[in-house]
């Protein structure tokens, strides 16, 4: 038994294993192959044949096959950042001024400092330039 990568000229489309024979009767007209298993999440096709992808940046990205590289997603980027700071408020300051018996055992200065931090967190956005490198600020003690 062997291993075959099944690919048109757009993408990889199966991995078979089996004979010469299960190869022949599982490929169609227009599609090639190639020994060996190639996954589309660690390859592409251009040209007619498989390539491995670069190595992936750690953020929001997609691949441009027409240059061979990583495309940094920018609109992604500021969606996820977005939900890390909506994640940090519901984890650090909704559980605080959402008990209002909480709130009011606080000292002035403690609510303060509570309010400060929210209204950063709020302002993340409109104060970073980059999504990728955010300043965020830290939570009050």
């Amino acid at each position: 038994m062997n291993t075959y990568t099944i690919y048109n000229s757009e993408k990889i489309l199966k991995i078979l294993y089996g004979t010469e024979e299960t190869l022949n009767l599982n490929i169609s007209d227009g599609e090639s192959w190639v020994e060996g298993a190639f996954s589309d999440e660690f390859n592409y096709v251009k040209n007619d044949e498989i390539k491995e992808y670069p190595e992936k940046p750690d953020f929001p990205v997609n691949f441009n096959l027409e240059t061979e590289q990583w495309v940094w997603d920018e609109n992604l980027s500021w969606v996820l950042l977005r939900h890390e700071r909506d994640q940090l408020l519901k984890k650090n300051v909704d559980p605080l001024v959402s008990n209002s018996l909480r709130w009011a055992e606080m000292s002035e200065q403690k609510r303060l400092e509570i309010s400060e931090y929210r209204q950063a967190l709020l302002d993340i956005p409109q104060n970073t330039s980059d999504p990728r490198n955010p300043n965020w600020p830290l939570p009050p003690e």
